[in-house]
């Protein structure tokens, strides 16, 4: 008997997602209305699972770390930090470099859904994915510490962790093909390549040539290992892309981390920590289009110290992202509002664009926390965090 065969999930994602594109316009109303319907069912599933998943897996890598554990924590913090304030600070000297007074930002957005789903199912998460993970770390190092036996305790969350990913992958295509449905039929799509590709087309070659670069260096700048690594993320990066979530990627980034780093237990703790703090793609874009308005709106162009104030509080404002569509931009309303003196109009149209390109700064951000992967996984070892 020979062997099944089985198509790589990344041929099977881009399929999803080309196909879902191409076939929009013949599809039943009636369909969409269902395919969507299913895809907003298997995401509120994920969002309520999340908490716990992130909760298992923090705590099953650091009782497996130990006392280590709180070591690979001190090194998580500040280099999410740093990362995000350097890529900040790199929009702000990116734009300036760039000819953005030539954008036309000011155009006519259209967010409003036209498709409605056939049916809704609602499920409010227990607690926050941010409760989720401190309480990990703190029960997972007491645990990691403490002379107990927890093997059993450990072995249940282990397998839950392994049923979940194993129930989800499988569904995955079908979340695509539901939500790129979605926003084909509103025209958000449309509106991306046809509206604002002047936008579109600084902030990608800015955000995701940092992180190609960051690829390059991990690689030590050779194409076979740069390559693996690539492949490797792009099943995150597509399910960023169609679900516009780097909650619904989390399993594959997990994945695709387990390959890229030595120690999958390194993986298995930086990728939870970092899905709703680590955002490459808010950090370019953000800043990058708040600026983008000012400059259309005719006001000042802040300088660096002005800036600092923003890039400060940008960074604090990280902690409270949810890793969801939209999340980035609303907790960061406010300190637009404060610190570059956008008014409602343009809080309103920095956070239309931000809908619009939601796919690219989500897969950006999932491109980013590949490589933060790897990053930590090399000074994890170098400082012998496992040892």
């Amino acid at each position: 008997m020979g062997k099944s065969k089985h198509f790589p999930m990344p041929l099977v994602f881009l399929v999803a997602l080309v196909g879902s594109i191409v076939s929009e316009p013949m599809i039943p109303y009636s369909i969409k209305t269902i395919l969507y319907a299913i895809s907003l069912t298997i995401k509120e599933g994920l969002i309520f699972c999340l908490p716990f998943v992130i909760f298992s897996l923090i705590i099953t890598s650091m009782v497996r770390l130990g006392a280590k554990a709180l070591k690979s924590i001190v090194l998580i913090l500040p280099l999410i930090c740093l990362s995000n304030f350097c890529n900040t600070w790199l929009s702000y000297w990116a734009f300036i470099a760039l000819p953005h007074k030539s954008w036309q930002l000011t155009g006519a957005i259209t967010t409003a859904s036209q498709l409605i789903p056939a049916f809704s199912i609602k499920l409010s998460p227990l607690v926050s994915n941010n409760c989720a993970l401190i309480s990990g770390v703190c029960l997972g190092f007491a645990l990691g510490i403490i002379p107990i036996n927890v093997s059993k305790f450990i072995g249940v969350l282990g397998r839950f962790c392994t049923l979940f990913f194993k129930c989800l992958i499988p569904i995955m295509p079908l979340f695509i093909i539901g939500t790129v449905i979605k926003l084909q039929s509103d025209g958000v799509l449309t509106a991306i390549v046809r509206g604002y590709l002047p936008v579109l087309l600084v902030f990608f070659c800015t955000s995701f040539g940092l992180v190609l670069l960051e690829f390059a260096v991990l690689s030590h700048f050779k194409l076979a290992t740069f390559l693996y690594y690539l492949k490797n993320v792009i099943p995150a990066v597509i399910t960023a892309f169609s679900s516009m979530s780097s909650a619904a990627a989390l399993p594959l980034s997990i994945k695709a981390a387990e390959k890229n780093v030595t120690d999958e237990k390194n993986a298995a703790i930086i990728i939870p920590s970092s899905v709703n703090i680590h955002l490459v793609g808010d950090c370019f874009f953000i800043p990058m289009v708040a600026l983008a308005v000012m400059t259309s709106f005719g006001m000042e162009f802040p300088d660096a110290y002005c800036y600092l104030p923003f890039a400060f509080h940008f960074i604090l404002a990280k902690f409270a992202v949810a890793a969801v569509p939209g999340g980035g931009v609303l907790v960061m309303l406010p300190i637009m509002q404060h610190y570059l003196g956008l008014n409602a109009d343009m809080l309103a149209l920095v956070t239309a664009l931000y809908i619009l390109f939601d796919p690219i700064i989500t897969s950006c951000n999932v491109t980013g926390n590949g490589a933060l992967a790897i990053i930590f996984d090399r000074l994890a070892n170098k400082l012998k965090l496992n040892k």
